[in-house]
């Protein structure tokens, strides 16, 4: 019976396809079957190059072509029996081969389109590899930058929190009048001669060596020149009238330590059996260089020699020069013996600077200007102090106090 041609495109044969051709007439025959097999196993051999993922196509065709030569062996069998049969048997053998020739053409162009299939892959590769490499590289940028949107839009979530207790805080909670009065109110001393009178500001007491108590006082030096007369005498004592939160006063007596007329500031000292019930807390540098328009403050002073008395306001410039001075000017409302006296911040109540001068209008009668006061502020006094030998007046930073300005 005739056999359908095994098709063109088949995987590579692992299995020896021997034939016996066994008698007389068909020997010769045999011999030329066993060339080509011979043939086709040597065109097999060559594809032993191709990948693994064609075996399985290759071993399918194959079976085919197994089943092909089953065929033909069955046919010379039977032509053994019979001359008859043997030209047959020959048309058959010569159908296969023409069959195997066109299987090894295709086996041929097949590896031929897998070596071109490699080459496009090799150079494929890399394109791809790169791409990818580029990729990665933008999409990392982007998640940084996204990350630190992600950081800021947090600290200024937290920020905004914060502000916010802090104003739920002072609309809900009372103010503790008791203790603005001692940490504003309570620090602010009168200096007063016969013809002047002015403002000055207590530090805390601390003890000293050989008993009793030492208390520094801060004020502008043009009060205590006022007080001490014109050519001043430094070592004339300068009266002092403190307050007590219950309405009473005392009345104690300073000496002139240190004092810088171009600054117009002074430092003198109080001495006493016991410690002065208030001293103002200094703000740090820290803070005082974080200082800007509109920020908060309260203005303590004497004012016509009254009892110290506290107004509110604003920093209305943090860079105010006269005379080659450069000051803050503040809005709080103020007046003639307020100088000398405390520039407070409003909400921690921390000394941010010492009162110095007022504005006036006009020449011939000047009007005072209430809401345009100059103040000398604490950095520029703590730069004095430590020229001076009292450095250690001014307050030290903490790790903390550095960190948080270094992240501002």
């Amino acid at each position: 019976m005739d056999r359908q041609p095994v098709p063109a495109v088949i995987p590579r044969p692992r299995t020896w396809l021997p034939i016996v051709l066994a008698t007389g007439t068909v020997l010769a025959a045999t011999g030329v079957v066993g060339q080509r097999v011979l043939g086709l196993r040597e065109r097999i051999e060559v594809t032993e190059s191709l990948r693994e993922r064609q075996t399985a196509d290759l071993r399918e065709h194959l079976d085919g072509l197994r089943g092909e030569l089953r065929g033909i062996k069955n046919d010379l069998g039977t032509a053994i029996q019979g001359i008859e049969g043997s030209e047959d048997l020959a048309r058959r053998v010569q159908s296969a081969e023409e069959h195997l020739s066109s299987i090894g053409a295709a086996i041929e162009a097949h590896s031929s389109s897998l070596v071109e299939l490699e080459q496009a892959q090799a150079s494929f590769v890399p394109e791809i590899e790169k791409e990818l490499s580029e990729r990665d590289d933008r999409l990392q940028k982007r998640y940084e930058a996204l990350n630190t949107l992600v950081v800021d839009a947090q600290k200024v979530a937290s920020d905004n929190q914060q502000r916010v207790e802090k104003l739920d805080r002072t609309l809900t909670t009372p103010p503790d009048l008791h203790g603005m009065w001692r940490e504003l109110v309570g620090p602010v001393v009168q200096l007063a001669g016969e013809s002047s009178v002015g403002s000055g500001v207590l530090l805390p007491s601390h003890p000293n060596a050989d008993g009793g108590y030492r208390t520094l006082v801060l004020t502008a030096w043009h009060v205590v020149r006022d007080i001490q007369g014109d050519p001043p005498d430094l070592e004339m004592p300068v009266p002092v009238q403190i307050y007590r939160e219950d309405g009473t006063t005392r009345q104690e007596k300073c000496k002139l330590l240190k004092h810088d007329p171009k600054l117009d500031a002074a430092l003198l000292e109080i001495l006493t059996p016991d410690a002065l019930d208030f001293g103002a807390r200094l703000a740090k540098r820290s803070r005082l260089e974080e200082t800007c328009i509109f920020d908060p403050v309260v203005a303590v002073g004497c004012p016509l020699g009254n009892d110290p008395i506290p107004t509110r306001g604003e920093i209305a410039t943090c860079n105010h020069e006269v005379d080659g001075e450069h000051y803050w000017m503040i809005n709080a409302p103020t007046y003639i013996g307020n100088s000398g006296g405390g520039i407070f911040d409003s909400g921690t109540h921390e000394l941010m600077g010492i009162f110095s001068k007022i504005y006036t209008h006009g020449s011939l009668r000047p009007t005072i200007v209430p809401h345009m006061g100059l103040v000398t502020p604490m950095t520029k006094i703590y730069d004095w102090f430590a020229e001076v030998g009292y450095g250690e007046l001014i307050p030290r930073e903490t790790h903390a106090d550095e960190a948080a300005h270094t992240e501002k």
